[in-house]
């Protein structure tokens, strides 16, 4: 009887092992601007975008409402970029959008301004009931190697469900969003106040 209950004991553990289990999703974000009318000047490069703590991972990363000082990352979820590049591409695009030559960290070329900013929040605020996509991001525009101006940008939209393809969605908008806004004020010469 012991031989066939140690057997049953070890072929447990093997079949729960053996269960497949979820299949990671992985997200593509693609920021879409509408064409305007690109001026000549100024020129635009836009450095590479520095990522706080999680918020430069290529997993998801999320937040439950009832404890907001714990970041927790999804196991199956992932980006198919960092964070940190969709912004970059996102602020070329949508400053391309109003200035004629706009170039990004592959191409560093010298220009009347330069871009510098931090990525600080990517991430999915869950409450009970809801969730939304947050990103928030700091910008310095330089000139001549002086800080011209500064100023923080942020977005959220909620996430309807927990498909992927739902979730990529949130964070494209909010990330369109938010780079709308900088490239709105770059465009008028000011800083709008940050509503996060």
């Amino acid at each position: 009887m012991k031989p066939i209950a140690l057997l049953l004991l070890c072929a447990l553990p093997a079949c729960a092992a053996l269960r497949p289990g979820d299949a990671p999703v992985t997200m593509r974000l693609s920021p879409q601007f509408a064409p305007g009318r690109p001026v000549a000047a100024p020129s635009f490069t836009v450095a590479a975008v520095q990522a706080r703590g999680l918020s430069g991972g290529m997993r998801y990363a999320y937040v439950d409402a009832a404890a907001p000082g714990e970041i927790h990352q999804a196991a199956t979820y992932f980006w198919e970029e960092p964070p940190a590049d969709s912004l970059v591409r996102a602020l070329v695009m949508g400053l391309r959008t109003r200035f004629a030559t706009v170039t990004g960290p592959a191409l560093p070329l010298a220009a009347d301004r330069r871009v510098v900013a931090t990525l600080d929040r990517f991430e999915e605020l869950s409450a009970t009931g809801n969730a939304h996509a947050v990103v928030a991001f700091d910008v310095t525009q330089v000139a001549q190697g002086k800080a011209i101006w500064a100023g923080r940008y942020c977005a959220t939209r909620p996430i309807a469900s927990a498909a992927g393809t739902v979730r990529a969605a949130a964070f494209q908008g909010a990330i369109e969003q938010a780079v709308a806004a900088f490239v709105q004020d770059v465009a008028s010469g000011t800083v709008t106040a940050a509503s996060c």
